[in-house]
């Protein structure tokens, strides 16, 4: 009896390794370059210390109009509390950066059909969010300890900015939009577009979290949030007809590669003559 097996050229799967390989190493490029473009118009616009200032005292004054400057009020309700804060502290700290590097890293390898329009909508946010430093920089809540804010970060630690001085590397006025928010939302959508249990709505539980994280740390105001949410949203509708159009020429393009129904090569057989 004769085992017939599908054929496997080796040269395919070498080229389907090294088209993977180019598509890695080009969205590290892209991500790489994103990511020196924000920290480089954040360093731009580090030293807008005064206009921070007052755009801080407005951002308290559109709060209190609308019954939201409450900030302080939910730091001081778990300040008592060492373990939560500390445990606030590293989420806001390590949640960010490692929980985005592994979102999409686990979509490039696992969920390629999602990839794009995730990387796309983050993309956009990311260097979207660097207009909104420029026009309005923002200090954050911990500088502001005559209204009762507490800076947990520096207090409790870890210690993630050099010095609490206006010349420092990193730009502390960046505060509108939040992006610890606006990634924590897009993994959070990501995960539940992607997988299919009931256990992927655990993902909200994230951007819940950071938010959370954000408020309690003193280091943004709920406008921040709210702000990162209307950026989130406002670049997935952006990028709909993109998406759209990109799916409609995948339709066509595997249309017109497919062969004819039942056409199954096998190693050792004939292909049918046309002649």
């Amino acid at each position: 009896m004769t085992q017939a097996t599908l054929e496997q050229p080796n040269s395919a799967r070498a080229t389907s390794r090294g088209r993977s390989g180019l598509l890695a190493g080009r969205e590290m490029a892209l991500i790489a370059f994103g990511l020196i473009a924000y920290r480089t118009v954040r360093f731009w616009v580090k030293d807008q210390v005064s206009e921070a200032f007052s755009n801080a005292h407005r951002v308290m004054g559109w709060e209190r109009a609308i019954g939201i400057f409450t900030e302080v009020d939910l730091q001081s309700t778990v300040l008592g509390n060492r373990t939560i804060i500390m445990a606030l502290n590293r989420y806001y700290f390590i949640a960010h950066f490692l929980g985005a590097a592994l979102l999409l890293t686990w979509l490039f390898i696992r969920h390629r059909d999602i990839y794009g329009r995730i990387r796309r909508v983050l993309f956009a946010v990311t260097t979207g969010a660097p207009a909104l430093h420029v026009v309005f920089p923002l200090a954050p809540p911990r500088w502001f300890p005559e209204f009762g804010f507490v800076d947990t970060l520096q207090t409790y630690g870890p210690k993630i900015y050099d010095s609490e001085t206006f010349t420092s590397a990193a730009n502390q006025i960046a505060a509108m939009p939040s992006l610890h928010v606006a990634w924590a939302i897009i993994a959070a959508w990501a995960i539940v577009t992607a997988l299919h249990s009931r256990w992927r709505w655990v993902a909200v539980a994230h951007p819940i979290m950071m938010i959370l994280a954000v408020i309690v740390t003193a280091n943004h105001w709920w406008l921040d949030v709210a702000v990162a949410l209307l950026l989130v949203v406002t670049a997935s509708l952006a990028d709909r007809p993109l998406q759209r159009f990109l799916e409609a020429r995948t339709i066509r393009r595997d249309a017109s590669l497919a062969e004819p129904a039942g056409h199954i090569r096998l190693v050792g057989s004939r292909t049918p003559s046309t002649d």
